[in-house]
């Protein structure tokens, strides 16, 4: 009895430990370009990198020029961890902000925003390496874990029960 009770133990402590970490939304660790920077040619992309995969359900991001019109250009692309959005014509020089939507491997919401000055504008509507395909990718692998944890769990709880329940009485 006190093994099966030291099994449960460990297993919830276990269980409970890993889904702290995994159920931890997801942090912007850097956007390319850089927030707050100015920069003399206007960027044909922007890269927004997090620190776990997100999903490519329900992302959206917007590149807005300083008179407030977005210029992304093209599908946004999902790939693990990084969040790529082409950007189209910035005709204008200015400052424009970065404003984004991510849905975290946790299925929380996730919004993000930030802002670079281009100080001379115009460049084509698309960079020649960059590919106009898109690739997505769902980030959902830490949801699986935690889902098939929690079976293990349930099954280890009901065999508990059924140790105990027919444990003859003294």
């Amino acid at each position: 009895m006190r093994r099966l009770i030291a099994v449960l133990v460990a297993s919830l402590l276990m269980l409970a430990g890993s889904a702290g970490m995994a159920a931890a939304h997801a942090k912007l660790e850097s956007m390319t370009p850089t927030d707050g920077s100015s920069m003399a040619a206007p960027p044909t992309k922007v890269v927004l990198t997090f620190n776990e995969p997100v999903g490519s359900n329900g992302t959206q991001v917007q590149i807005n020029s300083p008179s407030g019109k977005n210029v992304a250009s093209g599908d946004v692309q999902v790939v693990d961890n990084t969040v790529t959005q082409p950007a189209g014509a910035m005709v204008e020089a200015g400052k424009y902000t970065v404003e984004a939507r991510v849905v975290s491997a946790d299925g929380h919401p996730i919004t993000i925003s930030g802002t670079f000055t281009v100080t001379h504008a115009g460049h084509p509507a698309v960079d020649p390496g960059t590919p106009t395909s898109t690739t997505q990718q769902e980030g959902g692998s830490n949801t699986v874990t935690i889902v098939a944890m929690c079976l293990v769990m349930l099954v280890v709880v009901a065999l508990a029960v059924v140790i105990v329940r027919r444990r003859p009485a003294s």
